[in-house]
């Protein structure tokens, strides 16, 4: 099995990475009346270490929050994220979000993702898709991924309700370019050559809702968060493909103890047409069943749940570190041609825990966690909540 013989984070933020944290209290003598925000919060965090997957690499984090003249959530958020390593591996994955847009109500969303990566995981298509330690360390599963993708969203309120809810349409595009090369001739990639081998395109457009009554976007301890989406990819966008995706993401917050939230995240996605195995319903990694290798299960369809306990522990220099802890339970499942459609079996379960701390804000948060599956353990590393 590969072991994580070294990871973690260079914490110079604490005493030099946090640029600014810029609160200016307001002038009416109001005790009552909230802090008003002004001006940007930057956060910085180098990050190195070693894993024999991926040799020794470095890289770092970046996160600025611009809050205007007290715009809340904020007027705009920045997260650029990037990694190199000695093997080969180039990620830069940068976050953008402007809640008005133009000047305009429309709140608008730019991701763009730009990769080489040298150690991407192919374990086949479907829910019990074979896997051994020895074909892992042998690199069986391997294939060499080059990617350039980038996602917009615009999203208008047309209604509100209760005390923070808000009611969203929402249209999105998403172009994708990837080159998808085998690592060799036994490998799992070359035996299944799946759709998608070599240079093509995926372009999309769709569009969706998205209900919220969170009291916060960063750390919510109550309400919900629905988001519904549909998105076609045709040759008329210059797509290679032609399939649609529709994606169903469910959260609810409820704080069960003083001061302990009880998180829940219900995900359903299905696909229907001919969709590149990378453009799959993926499980595995950061976004979902923690523990297991990255993108170890592709299918059709797929359904899974997150469920987290959240507190805060502890702070520090009179609340401008704040330190917390989470426990997760991450279950679910995906469909293909060769699996049972029984929703309630052979589902995928993983566990584990992590910290997450606020830097001189409480809408900066860095947050890692170790996840545990029947195959393996593995460590992640990011900025805030997973959902």
């Amino acid at each position: 099995m590969i072991k994580i013989l070294l990871f973690f984070l260079i914490i110079s933020v604490v005493s030099a990475g946090t640029l600014s944290a810029q609160v200016i209290p307001p002038d009416s003598d109001d005790s009552e009346q909230p802090d008003i925000r002004i001006g940007s919060e930057y956060s910085l965090l180098p990050v190195g270490g070693y894993t024999s997957d991926l040799g020794l690499f470095g890289g770092g984090l970046i996160q600025r929050i611009g809050y205007g003249n007290n715009i809340r959530p904020f007027l705009s958020n920045l997260i650029a994220d990037f990694t190199i390593s000695t093997k080969g591996n180039i990620d830069f994955d940068l976050y953008y979000e402007h809640t008005r847009t133009l000047g305009s109500d429309v709140r608008s969303l730019v991701e763009f993702t730009g990769q080489k990566i040298r150690q991407g995981y192919y374990f086949g298509i479907g829910n019990n898709t074979e896997y051994s330690d020895q074909q892992f360390d042998n690199n069986f599963f391997l294939f060499e991924n080059r990617e350039l993708a980038i996602y917009y969203q615009a999203r208008k309120q047309i209604a509100s309700f209760g005390e923070h809810g808000i009611f969203d349409l929402t249209g999105s595009v998403d172009f994708s370019y990837l080159n998808s090369l085998t690592r060799g001739e036994t490998s799992k990639f070359e035996e299944d050559n799946p759709l998608g081998i070599g240079k093509s395109w995926s372009n999309k457009a769709g569009f969706g809702f998205i209900s919220d009554s969170r009291d916060s976007e960063f750390s919510p301890t109550k309400g919900i968060r629905y988001e519904a989406s549909f998105e076609v990819s045709s040759s008329i966008f210059g797509s290679d493909y032609a399939y649609s995706d529709l994606k169903i993401d469910l959260r609810h917050y409820l704080e069960v103890l003083d001061g302990f939230v009880l998180a829940n995240n219900l995900n359903i996605e299905s696909i229907q047409g001919n969709a590149p195995f990378w453009d799959l319903s993926i499980m595995g990694g950061n976004n979902g069943l923690r523990g297991y290798h990255l993108d170890r299960f592709r299918g059709d369809h797929s359904i899974m749940h997150l469920l987290e306990l959240r507190t805060w522990l502890f702070s520090v220099w009179n609340d401008e570190i704040q330190v917390g802890s989470q426990l997760f339970w991450d279950s679910g499942r995906v469909f293909s041609e060769s699996d049972s459609d029984t929703l309630f079996n052979n589902w995928q379960n993983s566990y584990g825990g992590g910290i997450i701390f606020t830097l001189f804000s409480p809408d900066l948060m860095l947050r890692s966690d170790v996840g545990f599956s029947d195959e393996a353990f593995r460590f992640y590393f990011g900025a805030g909540y997973v959902f």
